[in-house]
């Protein structure tokens, strides 16, 4: 548990009924449209590590009542805590199985702004847009290392920390020191990944291309963002270009992985 799990909640269960007296109400008199039917109950809430927090309390607390009354306990807290990403995220995932679908959205924007370059930004990121892969880990496509190059590693350890922000500025400082390294320009794509904005990355990375067009990690990072945003044909055109330029190198081994996971085996004879 982080040091800011373990900090004493000032809010009470006291303070949080006054507080609900005068904003709970909101949850527990919607009238338009009806009040929703239970869609689950949230095993535990997500409590990330390093992430400050005064309300982790609070937030155990109203998981442990489930269902509605969850959602109605959180609801003074995030109102009060508007800029605490712990809050506003697991606010989101009791509104969502309580049913309240358009206050969960709400809180799940809140939780990836206010959590930007932590866990709960992918994370909400990732419920925001249902229709794009969602690992359980929950981290955003993370870039593929083949050769040494300190700053690319330091950002693969970032990101891997769920750091997507802190990983981008190192990855653009490996792709400013090295403009001709095809590795660090792939990096500084990967690194601006959004689901809110994809062509953040794609912009940058669809034209490594030409750039690069013997790069295997050009074509297996493309094909891996294609992949993850749900464009499978063009992600299986990518990778068996991958795969075609170094079958036997960790990047075409993953290329052929990804093929047989996308239910096609490599085609003979594509070229770009």
């Amino acid at each position: 548990m982080s040091p800011a799990a373990r900090v004493r909640v000032l809010v009470g269960a006291a303070a949080v009924a006054a507080a609900a007296g005068v904003a709970g109400v909101v949850l527990a008199t919607r009238q338009d449209p009806s009040q929703p039917a239970t869609r689950c109950n949230p095993a535990a809430p997500l409590i990330v590590p390093g992430v400050a927090t005064s309300q982790a309390r609070a937030v155990r607390a109203a998981f442990a009542l489930r269902g509605k009354r969850a959602a109605l306990a959180l609801e003074p807290v995030a109102q009060a805590a508007p800029k605490d990403a712990v809050v506003q995220f697991n606010y989101g995932l009791v509104l969502f199985c309580a049913g309240y679908l358009n206050e969960a959205s709400q809180a799940f924007r809140a939780a990836k702004s206010v959590g930007r370059d932590t866990l709960y930004e992918m994370r909400a990121d990732e419920i925001l847009h249902p229709q794009y892969f969602a690992p359980q880990d929950g981290l955003y496509p993370l870039f593929q290392q083949t050769r040494p190059n300190r700053l690319l590693a330091q950002g693969v350890l970032l990101q891997r920390q769920g750091h997507q922000h802190s990983a981008e500025r190192v990855y653009l400082r490996a792709a400013r020191g090295r403009p001709n390294d095809d590795e660090a320009q792939v990096a500084a794509a990967v690194g601006r990944f959004d689901e809110d904005n994809l062509v953040a990355s794609f912009s940058r990375l669809g034209p490594l291309v030409k750039r690069f067009p013997r790069s295997q990690s050009v074509r297996f990072h493309l094909g891996l963002l294609l992949a993850w945003t749900g464009q499978r044909d063009e992600a299986v055109k990518q990778f068996t270009l991958a795969r075609q330029l170094g079958p036997e190198t960790p990047l075409g081994r993953q290329s052929a992985t990804f093929l047989n996971g996308l239910g096609t085996s490599p085609p003979k004879g594509l070229s770009k």
